[in-house]
């Protein structure tokens, strides 16, 4: 089934007997962040999410619940997006004035895209390389500080304080009594799931082993009896020491207003797949090949709840994965695409799957799959009953004589 923010306010609209009605994803986004009871209460919004919290609700009985996450569910604690950066901020520094045509041409080509520009500057270094040009060391140092940029600007932007939405997400699957069986995927660099999960006092497998020298194994994954954490891309306290994945213990720095992560270390010998073409390839290369083998075999066996959430579906290498696992038809699917202003090759095509299969489920629109709608909204906390089920007990009652 495909759903649209259109189908919420529908069911609000449908409620409203008089009185205001929405009539765009616009208003509806405006009327319910007004920081009040009006004109959408609360309580109207959580009625009209009804029907995809139980159905969400019977698959979270399914054997796993696996979530794959972006970018998009740590912009509410200061994530920023990557995109954001532009490599024009260095055309004027001093430092690199003897390859400043080079950014402006870059600059000038590709303007939005710092995928697209770091792809540029490795092209460029790989020509300087071979050809033995000076400028080689310039353009690697240009490179070692946009990266070391992107960590300190748009990663440890996150307030590690305000994470109320991973603790009410955690705590609702908690309840519901899945939390055991959960595999968290996340393409994020950041500790805000490490950070929430130490807060509740979950216990989680994320690849490493050992207490004073955390290093990676690949085989700790297998333990199905608790929660998993796994980190596609690589995260902010790992590093490579001799040809070894280790994790080191993250150090935080908190004031009255905040709290966040120390970058001295991860500045310099962060293990991490940073936005550029080469991604595909580095997960060929070990820890990521492991850690994306896992992702397909979790996906291709057994009965899964599969949830794919702040995700702009940009990555190759994870799309392939995803495309893969549809063809296990005990999985269920759950796509939410937040920007459903933008065509995506990805969700065209799961939207050609969904005509002939049922259980693929696409939600779409800045409502809709907004990481905090789902949390407040369509997760549920504990088994609710359907309709059917209250009627079923309605009769027993009359059967008994016990009607009020």
């Amino acid at each position: 089934m495909i759903y649209d923010s259109k189908y919420i306010y529908d069911q609000i609209n449908v409620k409203r007997s008089e009185g205001l009605q929405i009539t765009s994803e616009e208003l509806l986004c405006e009327y319910a962040s007004s920081g009040n009871e009006e004109p959408i209460k609360s309580s109207e919004i959580k009625d009209a999410y009804k029907q995809l919290r139980l159905m969400l609700a019977e698959h979270l009985r399914l054997d796993n619940v696996v979530f794959l996450f972006g970018n998009g569910v740590s912009i509410y604690a200061g994530s920023r997006n990557t995109n954001q950066t532009q490599l024009l901020k260095y055309l004027n520094d001093n430092n690199y004035s003897d390859i400043a045509d080079i950014i402006k041409n870059i600059c000038d080509k590709i303007p939005n895209s710092i995928e697209e520009q770091l792809n540029a500057l490795n092209t460029v270094l790989g020509f300087y390389s071979l050809t033995s040009d000076a400028r080689a060391e310039l353009v690697q140092k240009l490179l070692t500080s946009i990266k070391a940029g992107l960590l300190t600007d748009y990663v440890n932007s996150i307030n590690y304080k305000k994470l109320y939405l991973h603790e009410n997400m955690l705590l609702k699957l908690r309840s519901f009594d899945c939390l055991h069986k959960t595999r968290l995927y996340t393409l994020n660099y950041d500790l805000a799931f490490e950070y929430t999960m130490d807060k509740l006092g979950i216990e989680y497998r994320d690849g490493f082993t050992g207490f004073v020298n955390r290093t990676f194994d690949a085989r700790t994954l297998q333990n199905k009896t608790v929660t998993s954490l796994i980190k596609m891309h690589g995260s902010v306290n790992w590093v490579t020491e001799h040809d070894t994945i280790k994790e080191f213990q993250p150090k935080f720095i908190e004031d009255e207003n905040s709290v966040l992560f120390s970058m001295e270390e991860a500045k310099q010998k962060s293990v991490l797949i940073y936005p550029s073409s080469n991604k595909l390839y580095q997960t060929y290369a070990s820890p990521y090949s492991e850690l994306m083998r896992n992702l397909l075999d979790q996906l291709q066996t057994g009965k899964n709840l599969v949830i794919v959430l702040g995700y702009k579906y940009g990555d190759e290498h994870i799309n392939d994965i995803l495309l893969k696992s549809l063809r296990n038809p005990n999985d269920v699917f759950y796509f939410f695409y937040f920007d459903q202003q933008t065509s995506n090759d990805f969700i065209n095509i799961v939207k050609r799957y969904s005509g002939s299969m049922p259980n693929i489920n696409i939600l779409e629109g800045k409502f809709l799959a907004d990481f905090y709608n789902f949390v407040e909204y369509m997760l549920p906390d504990k088994p609710e009953k359907t309709d059917q089920e209250k009627a079923i007990e309605y009769m027993k009652k009359v059967f008994t004589n016990n009607v009020e």
